[in-house]
């Protein structure tokens, strides 16, 4: 049972839909218990990495800039 540091980490996860991608089994570690728990399968997408990074919607709006006639 990971203790209430990682759970509340976890719970996070869920909340925003976050995973994590890799080859390995991931170890989270939470220093203030000194405890350690693999990665819940649930939070996991096993290698499937997402190559295309996605940016925030405030980037990918344009900036329209007012030029002055003043030359």
């Amino acid at each position: 049972m990971p203790c209430q540091h990682l759970q509340e980490l976890f719970d996070l996860c869920k909340k925003h839909d976050l995973h994590i991608a890799g080859r390995d089994a991931v170890k989270i570690v939470c220093r203030q218990c000194e405890q350690q728990e693999v990665c819940p399968s649930s939070l996991t997408d096993g290698e499937q990495v997402i190559t295309e990074i996605r940016q925030p919607m405030a980037s990918r709006t344009t900036d329209t800039k007012t030029v002055s006639g003043d030359s």
